[in-house]
């Protein structure tokens, strides 16, 4: 499992928690102030209770959890579950198909620590998470409830369907291929929803074999991450989707593929690229996704040497400018207030 926590209002130290990882915990040291409250994780149990854990600083002897289904001003606006607790605190009692984000309140104080859970739950959807609380550029995280991803949303539940419904999303960025999305269907989203194909894979996308480009390796996944990199008609649809992501009208954002794995999981690490999420960090987002292997990731990395010698070259290829890095970091990023 992967949690991250970011103090709102406060630029904070984040702990990524990888127990599913690694079996252990890594901090990344970005911390302006001492906190209060640190390194908040929140898991979400089968039966729907949040168990909620966190750190609290010598003198402060116990916090006020708040709840809110958006993840602006939880503290001022949401609910409060939680009183006099201690480190750690179990909370039942939720609507279960909705989205919840937490802030964990030390004494009188009106700042808190915000943290969600990280894998988000939609019935019958794979590889569903929330992006935010990762660390980035500037000592900054990015916002909880900005941008999700995960694999198809057809296979959705009832239960999945009110989910999805329940994360708030503007667009839905569909990135299979035209044969995809005939055979599996339109995605179940709430009516409202931009729904954009950005198709993945359609057969007029195929060029012939470029010289530069290494004979396949065997494995029919590694060939296609480097034809992700290599291929001239694939990266317009990761493009688009920076463009749609950075256009506050269309935010919070939902992108997916089919498995919600490989090109689902190319387009986060061009995302994390952009917003200075540093590598190990995005090494393990990547493999948190099921049919996922660091041998893929590297194929990709290492064609992205190969063509552009470095991946900063690789964004600027893809037609990244420093307009819209920072127009992304500016949506996506939270600021010390």
């Amino acid at each position: 499992m992967v949690s991250l926590s970011l103090r709102r209002g406060v630029v904070a130290t984040a702990i990524v928690t990888t127990t599913v990882l690694a079996g252990g915990t890594t901090a990344f040291a970005c911390e302006s102030q001492p906190l209060p409250i640190a390194g908040a994780t929140a898991v979400r149990a089968a039966d729907g209770s949040y168990q909620l854990s966190w750190v609290a600083a010598n003198g402060v002897r116990s916090a006020s959890v708040y709840a809110a289904t958006h993840p602006i001003d939880k503290a001022q606006d949401g609910k409060l579950v939680a009183k006099d607790a201690t480190g750690a605190v179990t909370v039942t009692g939720l609507a279960p198909t909705s989205r919840w984000y937490f802030t964990i309140v030390p004494g009188p104080s009106k700042l808190g620590e915000g943290v969600a859970a990280k894998l988000v739950n939609l019935e019958g959807v794979n590889n569903a998470r929330d992006l935010g609380g990762y660390p980035a550029a500037d000592g900054l995280r990015i916002r909880w409830g900005t941008i999700f991803r995960s694999a198809r949303l057809t296979p959705a539940t009832t239960t999945g369907r009110e989910e999805i419904a329940g994360l708030g999303v503007k667009e839905d960025v569909d990135f299979r291929s035209t044969a995809e999305a005939t055979g599996e269907g339109a995605d179940p989203i709430p009516a409202g929803v931009t729904h954009v194909a950005e198709p993945v894979g359609d057969p007029d996308q195929a060029v012939p074999p470029d010289p530069k480009t290494p004979p396949s390796t065997g494995d029919l996944i590694m060939d296609n991450y480097r034809l992700l990199v290599s291929n001239p008609n694939l990266g317009h649809q990761f493009f688009d989707a920076l463009t749609h992501i950075a256009d506050a009208r269309q935010r919070p954002v939902l992108y997916h593929c089919t498995g919600g794995n490989h090109r689902t999981g190319w387009m986060t690490v061009i995302l994390l690229k952009v917003l200075g999420v540093p590598d190990d960090v995005i090494r393990q987002d990547y493999l948190l996704s099921s049919g996922t292997t660091a041998a893929y990731l590297d194929a990709a990395y290492d064609q992205v040497t190969l063509d552009y010698g470095s991946f900063p070259n690789y964004l600027v290829a893809l037609g990244v400018t420093d307009q819209l890095t920072r127009q992304l970091r500016h949506a996506l990023l939270e600021a010390p207030r």
